[in-house]
């Protein structure tokens, strides 16, 4: 469970840490252009994103220590 946790996590900030750097113009990965038609959710998702992604890696590298 804690390497399905670990794996999920870093799938999550990888893939908003693109779609970020996809806005920002660094990166062109047209799928990832298209933007949400609510604009608090081009900014908001991918943060809540890495922020779920940081806490389920953060809770697999604990889980898989034994702490």
């Amino acid at each position: 469970m804690e390497k399905a946790r670990l794996t999920i996590g870093v799938i999550f900030v990888a893939a908003s840490l693109l779609k970020l750097a996809t806005l920002w113009g660094l990166v062109h990965i047209n799928w990832l252009e298209r933007a949400a038609e609510e604009p608090w959710a081009t900014y908001f998702a991918p943060t809540l994103l890495i922020l779920v992604g940081i806490s389920l890696i953060h809770d697999g590298i604990r889980n898989r220590h034994g702490k």
